[in-house]
């Protein structure tokens, strides 16, 4: 299986995963332009995508959903809260709402070639979500991005992932430190917020099992340092473990036998 960070940060969020056959995209904060380029360089063809599903609205996750719906007549998963309580957003942001599929958190959802597990995060756009995505290829994928704490049953969930994806936006002396307004410090350090590197590490040394690849993704530009992180982790999760770190609007290729 074959799998993209398309890019991830505030300048924008896109995940590929791919058996060949079936593509699933979880994500898209970046144009139509750059997407279906990418995609064309690294061997994914647009013809194999069965879906799309948003951990939530803000644009940096969302922005180009709606050019890429018109283009391909690709389906777009969101929660029914999502759905309910964004309307404005998505109406702005030109989402074509006939192609919209709406799931409850406890849903398990299928398209070919996976199957998905949705789960509730914790952020300041109503129903974002985290996934657990199992491949009928066997790999088994987790993301959880923008909450500002652990949800209920994520380590159960990632337990099962041989992949995982996991928020570690800022360091918490860098962010108390910083020149930010003490609202917006309040903001991202709040259980609406983003998750600390203290918090991401944490979790993925409690779920992450030897053989497995952890990447740590939504490195705030102006709270965070890589090398804080990868310091971080390096003290609290066990050797034969594969952790990376991934820069701002970084692009990472991976593959993971069936």
């Amino acid at each position: 299986m074959h799998y993209l960070v398309l890019t991830t940060g505030s300048c924008g969020n896109c995940y590929i995963i791919s058996d060949d056959e079936n593509t699933i995209i979880i994500d898209d904060g970046v144009t139509y332009k750059k997407l279906s380029e990418k995609m064309m360089d690294h061997g994914i063809a647009m013809e194999s995508v069965r879906a799309m599903f948003l951990t939530h609205l803000h644009p940096d996750h969302s922005k180009g959903v709606g050019v890429f719906q018109r283009k391909t007549g690709t389906e777009v998963y969101m929660s029914d809260i999502a759905w309910a309580r964004n309307m404005t957003v998505i109406q702005h942001q030109r989402i074509e709402q006939d192609l919209v599929r709406q799931y409850s958190f406890g849903d398990e959802v299928s398209v070919p070639g996976y199957s998905i597990t949705p789960f509730r995060t914790y952020h300041d756009s109503e129903g974002s979500a985290g996934y657990l995505i199992r491949s009928d290829a066997g790999p088994s994928f987790f993301i959880m991005t923008d909450t500002g704490m652990v949800p209920e049953g994520a380590l159960e969930l990632a337990d099962s992932a041989d992949v995982m994806f996991i928020e570690s936006n800022y360091d918490d002396r860098m962010l108390d430190e910083g020149p930010y307004p003490a609202h917006l410090k309040n903001r991202i350090k709040g259980i609406y917020g983003h998750l600390s590197n203290s918090e991401a590490v944490e979790f993925a040394s409690k779920v992450a099992h030897r053989g497995e690849s952890v990447y740590f993704v939504h490195v705030s530009e102006n709270n965070n340092d890589t090398g804080i992180i990868r310091s971080l982790a390096y003290s609290k999760i066990p050797s034969g473990i594969f952790c990376r770190v991934c820069e701002r609007g970084e692009m990472l290729e991976g593959f993971i036998d069936g």
